[in-house]
């Protein structure tokens, strides 16, 4: 059973999103019923395989140490990359999809944990192109997120003022799914084939 725990865990991570991915695509909503117990479970499963402290393991991270700095890692470069940005009072990333890439990065380690956040974004971002050309607004919605990227830098004067109708809300659940399950199958360790 010890030696399978780095495989059952990357499975258990596909299924904790497919089930986000299934509450999130139902209710915009990423529940902590799902998430908080993958997160406190992490650390306890990777003591038990790999001890306490000890980060230098195969897998990479295997200990209470490098569970909790998997899942600070996971969720937080989320929570500072894209939760803290506002545009127009609205979070650029829910608080749930954070606590699912915490919870990926806690059971996951940080391998998981990485390769699904850089998978996630880039389904999210064919996703979402996909989504806006097909109801003819890309090309506006391009030339909003140019303006979010260069209204820093732009004089007062120059500056676009973007209003809530201009923003387009995207659900991630889904696509932290697809991420998931590409960063688990990419692993050989972790097919059934």
């Amino acid at each position: 059973m010890k030696e399978s725990l780095p495989f059952i865990t990357a499975w258990v991570c596909v299924a904790i999103t497919g089930v986000a991915a299934i509450t999130d695509l139902r209710s915009a909503k990423i529940p902590n019923w799902l998430t908080m117990p993958a997160i406190a479970a992490g650390p306890f499963l990777w003591g038990w395989y790999g001890g306490w402290k000890s980060l230098w393991t195969t897998p990479e991270f295997a200990s209470v140490l490098g569970s909790v700095l998997s899942a600070l890692l996971c969720g937080g470069v989320m929570y500072f990359a894209l939760y803290r940005k506002r545009i127009s009072g609205e979070h650029a990333i829910g608080a749930g999809d954070i606590k699912l890439f915490a919870a990926i990065g806690s059971l996951g380690l940080i391998q998981v944990g990485i390769e699904s956040m850089f998978y996630a974004i880039s389904a999210g971002t064919m996703f979402t192109l996909a989504r806006l050309a097909w109801r003819g607004v890309l090309l506006q919605t391009l030339a909003n997120a140019a303006f979010i990227l260069i209204n820093p830098v732009l004089p007062k004067k120059r500056r676009r003022e973007l209003s809530r109708e201009n923003l387009t809300k995207m659900r991630f659940g889904l696509s932290i799914f697809v991420g998931t399950l590409f960063a688990v199958l990419q692993n050989r360790g972790n097919r059934w084939f």
